[in-house]
């Protein structure tokens, strides 16, 4: 076998997998990148990020400067697949326990989940929001610890007890009547007595 013959085989197998950093991106429907890998930048090779499937997608997109390994078929780089993904010093795993599933952005947005204590953990950023669409259903016991804003139609189909005070706009109904009938009807009452009529009360509703 010439020398020519094992030097291709030698490089080829060298570069079925190497390690390197994104040079430059693109983003799209199948995005791609290039790759630093020492003193060499790949081609544009296919950017294997998230998954895409017939019955779930999703995407976590890279950015420059982040760790790939990239895959090559018969060792030909032109023929590349790069894979994000793995820890460096520049990019170290989020810190938790080791029965925690954890999610940080680069906002400093994260979601824990505790598969020990069960507890789920969303931490928004500072001004972050969240927005959900949908109908559903919250089971078991909700507490709020800020200001609660309701911008439809509320039925309360259970006793409800307040310790503060309830100030109303509109109007107060029970099964009586509403609030602003009893008024009129207390403030213009009056009571029958022998041979006379009492006045109305003197202090009105």
């Amino acid at each position: 076998m010439s020398s020519e013959v094992v030097g291709d085989l030698q490089r080829r197998l060298a570069n079925i997998v190497r390690r390197g950093v994104i040079q430059s991106i693109e983003h799209g429907d199948i995005p791609k990148c290039r790759v630093s890998i020492g003193a060499i930048i790949t081609g544009w090779l296919p950017l294997c990020q998230g998954f895409s499937g017939q019955y779930r997608s999703d995407v976590n997109p890279c950015c420059i400067g982040d760790a790939v390994t990239v895959l090559s078929e018969a060792g030909d780089l032109n023929n590349g697949r790069v894979f994000p993904g793995w820890a460096t010093g520049n990019r170290p795993v989020p810190r938790g326990g080791e029965c925690e599933h954890i999610t940080v952005y680069g906002d400093g947005t994260e979601v824990r989940y505790n598969r020990e204590s069960h507890a789920l953990t969303i931490t928004l950023a500072e001004g972050g929001t969240y927005h959900i669409v949908g109908s559903g259903t919250l089971e078991g016991p909700v507490q709020i610890t800020g200001e609660l804003t309701v911008r439809g139609k509320t039925e309360l189909l259970a006793n409800t007890h307040i310790e503060a005070n309830l100030t109303v706009s509109g109007e107060i109904s029970d099964s009586k009547g509403k609030m602003s009938e009893i008024r009129t009807t207390y403030n213009g009452h009056t009571h029958q007595e022998t041979n006379s009529t009492t006045r109305k009360p003197d202090q009105q509703m």
